[in-house]
């Protein structure tokens, strides 16, 4: 028959709400109670003239044979009779390359398939083969920022192989496989990437425009879906794999995108686009049958930056130039962000950096204002009535009956009303003539 806790009324060491249930099996094994913490294991034995509590652990992650296991051992520790041993069971054990395959396991079905092709790649070439034989128990911090530190690769590598390997010890502290809180890779800033996105202007699109027309007949489907992008702030991938079966009235409806599913918007100036394309296969944009490679898309748009004088603009910021425009025209950052597909409303909120015209129109407009208004001579503010003429003016009563009324001097309500007025006068004289 297995032993019991027997329960006991106080404690010496305890307040009045604590409350300690003994194990009858192990002396000085208890069950601590108080009503603001989870249940938790003590032991509490006197030794060397002193009375002794440690705790061994919370209720829920021990049952009873183990608390009684641990404190057995935490006993004869504290008195001496054996080795010391942990206080907290064994962590279960799993090397980073083992773990890596639960953690592609457990991703994949919520992962797209470029995500998981990333994730496959940074692991075995930048993460494995520093942390693959380590228990993945003991990455420590400082391994983590040494390694980062001097991690072979771009910084948008690296920059992604520590978002992986993040996630990754996330993942570990759910199954258990590290403490709670203790990622190794928390605080550690990522690098910033060495490329600046460019802010299209006025004339940078009058550039571009011209070196696409030059372009045109030599290469009639690129320059299109060039244009594409530039009017509609879609990703690259997106216009590229465009399906005429995706089209419906004015706008794309995408089946899946970097965010899920979406809708590109097509204004008349995309919808004149589309229609004087050649309906030749699926794709919108399309040679021989297929879509246009990236490699032709890299090679034409490589030329065309370096001809318009902007050898870094990127295809990609040709979205960032359509966000501009609209927040710059004043639109809504939540409108903004459902043309451009985003889903979190704060990663459109980063597109409000580039559009700084209207920020300096409105800095101009607010400066002219004020400047006009400090030039001009203080006039005085609209007297305020005191207490006893404002109760007076609020009322239909005659100076006379209302002095009687509140047993006030009307020799004096007369002067103050009369003070009041004047000055009511003078301020509103002013105030015309300014």
């Amino acid at each position: 028959m297995p032993a019991k806790l027997n329960p006991t009324a106080s404690n010496p060491k305890t307040t009045s709400t604590d409350r300690f249930e003994w194990d009858s099996e192990v002396p000085g094994l208890a069950l601590r109670l108080r009503p603001d913490r989870k249940p938790a294991w003590y032991v509490q034995i006197w030794t060397d003239g002193r009375n002794v509590r440690r705790s061994i652990g919370p209720e829920k992650s021990l049952s009873m044979e183990q608390a009684r296991d641990m404190a057995r051992a935490l006993i004869s520790e504290l008195t001496g009779e054996t080795t010391p041993v942990p206080l907290v069971p064994e962590t279960p054990k799993a090397t980073v390359t083992e773990f890596a395959a639960r953690f592609l396991e457990h991703g994949t079905p919520s992962w797209k398939p470029a995500t998981l092709k990333g994730h496959r790649s940074l692991l075995a070439c930048v993460i494995l083969p520093q942390f693959g034989f380590r228990d993945i128990v003991s990455v420590t911090p400082q391994e983590v920022a040494s390694w980062f530190a001097r991690a072979q690769g771009s910084q948008g590598t690296r920059n992604r192989a520590l978002a992986v390997l993040s996630g990754m010890m996330r993942h570990a502290e759910i199954l258990g496989l590290r403490p709670p809180g203790s990622n190794p890779c928390q605080g550690l800033r990522r690098r910033k990437n060495q490329f600046e996105v460019h802010r299209l202007s006025q004339q940078d699109y009058g550039r571009l425009g011209e070196a696409l027309r030059r372009i045109e007949d030599t290469e009639p489907v690129v320059v299109p879906m060039i244009r594409f992008l530039a009017l509609t702030g879609c990703r690259k991938s997106e216009a590229r794999l465009l399906r005429w079966d995706m089209l419906d009235a004015n706008r794309a409806a995408l089946p899946d995108s970097k965010t899920g599913p979406r809708a590109i918007w097509l204004g008349k100036a995309a919808l004149a686009l589309i229609a004087e394309q050649p309906l030749t296969c699926d794709f919108v944009f399309a040679i021989k049958d297929k879509p246009i490679s990236p490699a032709r898309i890299a090679r034409v748009w490589g030329g065309v930056r370096i001809e318009i004088g902007l050898p870094a603009l990127r295809l990609h910021d040709l979205r960032h130039g359509f966000a501009s425009v609209a927040i710059s025209s004043g639109e809504p950052l939540r409108t903004v962000s459902g043309l451009l597909g985003h889903s979190e409303l704060q990663t459109t909120a980063g597109y409000a950096q580039f559009a700084e015209a209207p920020v300096r129109q409105a800095a101009e407009r607010v400066a002219e204002h004020l400047e006009r208004t400090l030039s001009q001579r203080a006039s005085k503010a609209m007297p305020e009535p005191a207490p006893m003429v404002a109760a007076f003016l609020a009322q239909s009563l005659t100076v006379r009956d209302f002095a009687a009324q509140q047993g006030l001097s009307l020799s004096t309500l007369r002067q103050k009303v009369g003070a009041y007025n004047r000055a009511r006068r003078e301020a509103m004289t002013e105030l015309e003539a300014g």
